[in-house]
């Protein structure tokens, strides 16, 4: 029979207490730091900059990385749609972003432009059409890069233009609102097509049918209105 010893208890109870200490240490020590950042899916974001920006380096205690806290921080560049943020134990952290992608041209009647994404959200405030719809606006309260367009009508035209097959989209041109409620569509062939809004495929398809109808007996049309039904009144180029 052993006497009793009171310290064999304190020993024990720290010896335990070092290693739950121990333990809960380990996420922060050096074992468990960034070894390794993975980005996918950027293509003009520069993610590793503002990773490393907020402190997400090689060798920082992979701990005291906060994914929603990065996701939020990377939401607020104009260009990232949506993004994805994952601590991956022991050494890594992996990101994927999807890029907003340039759509369209906003042009203002005092000559300030803004590139646009699909859903009317200004990547930038001066763009180059590239290829891409300009649509002609008199003007709106502000410009922000990362926010939508506070005007309704652009937004109107931008998901009129979005709803298009490429084909039709890549033969648009510019497109202007009118008070009236009508949109004029200038096309890269060369005439205009007027026509109510929420009908612009329509109208580019009968305005286009017109036009070669038209050309074929040697009529060269500046503008197909099609604001009056089944008829299509035509403006002669000069």
């Amino acid at each position: 029979m052993h006497a009793y010893d009171p310290w064999r208890k304190v020993l024990a109870v720290w010896a335990a207490a070092s290693a739950v200490s121990a333990v809960a240490s380990l996420p922060g020590s050096y074992a468990f730091s960034v070894r390794q950042v993975a980005v996918s899916g950027a293509q003009t974001v520069p993610v590793a900059a503002l990773l490393e920006a907020s402190g997400v380096v090689p060798g920082v205690p992979l701990a005291t990385v906060n994914p929603q806290a990065l996701r939020r921080q990377l939401l607020r560049h104009p260009r990232v749609r949506d993004a994805q943020v994952e601590v991956r134990w022991p050494d890594a952290v992996r990101v994927r972003v999807w890029e907003r992608t340039p759509f369209s041209v906003l042009r203002l009647a005092d000559g300030a432009q803004a590139l646009l994404d699909a859903q009317a959200v200004v990547l930038q405030r001066s763009g180059k059409p590239q290829e891409l719809p300009v649509i002609l606006h008199p003007s709106v309260p502000w410009l922000q890069p990362g926010s939508r367009v506070p005007a309704e009508e652009v937004v109107r035209v931008v998901e009129e233009l979005a709803s298009l097959p490429e084909a039709e989209r890549h033969w648009v041109a510019w497109v202007r609102w009118l008070p009236t409620g009508d949109l004029v569509v200038g096309t890269r062939e060369g005439f205009a097509v007027r026509c109510p809004v929420g009908q612009l495929l329509r109208g580019l398809r009968t305005a286009r049918a017109v036009v070669r109808t038209l050309r074929a007996r040697g009529v060269q049309p500046a503008v197909v209105d099609l604001r009056f039904g089944r008829w299509a009144v035509v403006q002669p180029a000069p």
